[in-house]
């Protein structure tokens, strides 16, 4: 007779779920490296936690809401800074992943909020965790996932700057030690070894974890010759004709940062997550570097003469008529910025966050103002220098939408002159396209946001690698319209800006860097943000006359930083409107009324529409988990269901029932077995007597005429109840 699969015992699974956590942690390692996040240890905590909790054998019903409890507490500490049980975070996060929700259904993946793209890993690293369970207690079989395991850290060893030279080798300690363990086990539990029956066999891991030691530590002292092959990334874009030729230059795969060469836009980039700069700041804007004005069909330069203005550390006033960003008069909020430049990752310019009133640096530092770009060059005896840190007072407007509204057409002469440039060569259609989609906007803002609304509307993709390259009869702008429909920022923000000066509205392109990723709250009530290379970024300005240079973000998935207070709606009175007859108060307050109550009854319908979204998803996921984790929760359930149950009918009902649970759980009866043959099968796979006894009292229920009463008796639900806890997942 087939020998039954013997349960591990407490130490063997203690040592295989360590060993296993230790063979996921090598996939958490390289996503500081590979990634923008820094919080690693959340997600490796989290990990050893499902581990753990996954370990002690819990039923469903605890061990499903103490995970789903880690799982939020965990996302509570990446995004959220209030305390935990309060809760004020959930009504945001339900906010958010109904967002998500809405870009699933489009397919917009790139949109994705950091928050739900955290939520999703979580989430993976709860069913990893289960089927690292699965391969290590119930199949013996862990060869497949340690294979992945190296071939993983294989490629982001080539094709990363992650160094995986360590990670190989524990990799390769830790995935040997555990098939040498599994494999042990199966022949104790094939042959039917007695010796070591209940007891770790340490005589036979000992030597083993020794030789893979000893093997691991040779192969890493051990004299290695020269690589025969070349470094693949290079060979394989050399082979392709291709160069990493970098920013600009329109051809091979270049390094996404900051770069002054934009005369030839397009071509793929691959994003560089190197940390360049902390900022420690009381507001959120982008980083502004330098703006463009001359768009040549291919990519944008600087066309009208420039001087070198001074600037005054005290009062960095100095502006040209290119330079100037905001008007006087308008209302300005002061904030304060720290810049910290990582060791090697410095500039000789300086990051503006808005109209600079002081600069606090190095006092030996001179600063020069381009009087075209508005670039600030820092200096020290004469030569370039690159500041690690220093602190900026500036201001920022307060705009409403109303001031943007009202703007009119009448723009400065220089203005005129500089920023509604094309190129006689630029394509008929585009022109036609700008005319087409602001015709019946009755503003110049108006006309703004739809062209800035239009990419999105339109399902314009974002890509950094399938991005054309136009040929030489080919304007850049008209191919990202009308061809390809698909790049990154600089083709999103080069088409906005020529599209509006199409339809005479002045804008030009702008160069710097998006805030970056908020990291928590620091001194004084400062944010602490990262910037990476991948941060680089173009955007929109557009000119109003009286308010000056306004940013836009026409990029997909991006998200202004800059927002104008919306218009507070006032009803007209009225008298007001021409032609109508003067409605008495009590009407007005009953529209107004019945306006509030229709828009609140909106409000509402929305609000429960989102609600049921969420509790059908949540249903949809508590069943699927439901039906995934079946082996952890259907013991227990079916102990409460018959427990405290009566009848006569009931002990044949409990030991079908107990029939099919074993089933469920792998011990299946053979065709050729009789219910006694089965019998003995289950009690020596469970070590127990008790299945023959019931068995017996079945068979006797069964094939006796006159029916048993008292066989549900607290003697044969004993007897069930202990088996049923003796079955393992």
């Amino acid at each position: 007779m087939q020998q039954s699969k013997q349960q591990p015992s407490t130490l063997h699974t203690l040592v295989l779920y360590g060993l296993g956590f230790l063979l996921l942690w090598e996939w958490l390692r390289p996503l500081k490296d590979i990634t923008t996040t820094d919080d690693i240890n959340i997600f490796v905590m989290y990990t050893m936690f499902l581990f753990i909790v996954t370990y002690f054998q819990l039923p469903f019903w605890i061990s499903f809401p103490v995970k789903l409890g880690a799982l939020m507490y965990a996302l509570h500490s990446l995004y959220f800074f209030d305390v935990f049980l309060s809760f004020k975070w959930v009504p945001y996060l339900i906010e958010d992943i109904s967002y998500n929700l809405n870009l699933f259904s489009d397919q917009n993946w790139n949109e994705m909020t950091s928050l739900s793209r955290s939520l999703l890993f979580f989430i993976l690293l709860w069913l990893v965790s289960y089927l690292m369970h699965y391969w290590l207690i119930q199949t013996r079989r862990i060869f497949l996932f340690f294979l992945i395991t190296v071939i993983y850290i294989s490629i982001l060893d080539t094709f990363t700057v992650y160094d995986a030279k360590l990670a190989i080798i524990r990799t390769v300690f830790i995935g040997l030690l555990l098939i040498g363990i599994l494999r042990m086990m199966k022949i104790i539990e094939t042959e039917g070894f007695s010796l070591l029956k209940g007891k770790f066999p340490v005589l036979w891991v000992a030597p083993l974890s020794g030789v893979i030691a000893l093997s691991s530590v040779l192969g890493y002292v051990a004299p290695k010759a020269s690589p025969i092959w070349p470094d693949p990334v290079p060979f394989i874009q050399n082979m392709s004709g291709k160069e990493d030729i970098g920013e600009g230059k329109g051809s091979g795969i270049a390094k996404i940062g900051y770069g002054e060469n934009d005369s030839q836009l397009g071509g793929p980039f691959e994003f560089d997550y190197t940390p360049i700069f902390k900022t420690y700041d009381n507001a959120r804007h982008y980083w502004r570097i330098e703006t463009k004005e001359f768009y040549t069909g291919k990519g944008w330069e600087n066309k009208i003469p420039t001087t070198a203005v001074p600037v005054d550390a005290n009062q960095p006033s100095a502006q040209t008529d290119y330079t100037k960003v905001w008007e006087e008069g308008l209302e300005m909020k002061d904030n304060t910025a720290r810049i910290e430049a990582e060791k090697g990752k410095e500039y000789s310019f300086l990051m503006i966050p808005g109209k600079l009133t002081k600069i606090d640096a190095d006092p030996d530092t001179t600063y020069q103002l381009d009087g075209v770009k508005g670039k600030i060059s820092t200096f020290q005896n004469g030569g370039e220098v690159k500041l690690s840190s220093y602190v900026m007072n500036y201001q920022l407007p307060v705009l409403k939408e109303a001031q943007l509204k009202e703007s009119t057409n009448s723009y400065p002469q220089y203005v005129k002159d500089n920023y509604l440039q094309l190129p006689e060569t630029l394509p008929q259609r585009v022109r036609d396209l700008a005319s087409e989609i602001t015709a019946n906007q009755p503003t110049i803002y108006d006309k703004v946001k739809t062209v800035e609304g239009y990419f999105a509307k339109e399902a314009y993709g974002y890509n950094t690698i399938e991005v054309a390259v136009p040929e030489d009869d080919e304007d850049y702008v008209d191919q990202f319209l009308f061809e390809t429909r698909k790049g990154y920022c600089d083709n999103f923000s080069t088409s906005m800006i020529v599209m509006l000066r199409s339809v005479g509205i002045p804008a030009r392109w702008v160069k710097g860097f998006t805030p970056g990723t908020f990291e928590g709250m620091g001194d004084g009530g400062l944010r602490e943000y990262t910037v990476t290379n991948a941060n680089a970024h173009s955007w929109v300005e557009v000119y109003f006359s009286g308010i000056g240079w306004v940013p836009f973000e026409p990029t997909r998935g991006f998200d202004n930083p800059f927002q104008p207070e919306e218009d507070k709606k006032e009803s007209t009175p009225a008298a007001a409107v021409p032609d109508q007859p003067e409605k008495p108060e009590k009407d007005l307050n009953n529209e107004k009324s019945a306006s509030s109550e229709k828009t609140s009854f909106a409000s509402i319908l929305k609000n429960a529409g989102y609600a049921a979204a969420g509790l059908i998803i949540l249903l949809l996921i508590a069943a699927g988990l439901a039906f995934l984790f079946r082996r952890k929760w259907l013991r227990q359930y079916t102990i409460w269901r018959y427990k405290r149950k009566q009848g006569s009918e009931t002990f044949e009902e409990a030991f079908e029932r107990l029939l099919w649970l074993l089933k469920v759980y792998g011990i299946r009866r053979q065709p050729a077995f009789t219910l006694r043959e089965y019998a003995l099968y289950v009690d020596r796979a469970l070590d127990t007597k008790d299945m023959r006894i019931l068995a017996k009292a079945y068979e006797g229920v069964q094939f006796s005429p006159k029916k048993q009463t008292d066989l549900w008796s607290d003697f044969h639900r004993e007897l069930w109840e202990n088996l049923i806890k003796r079955i393992r997942p």
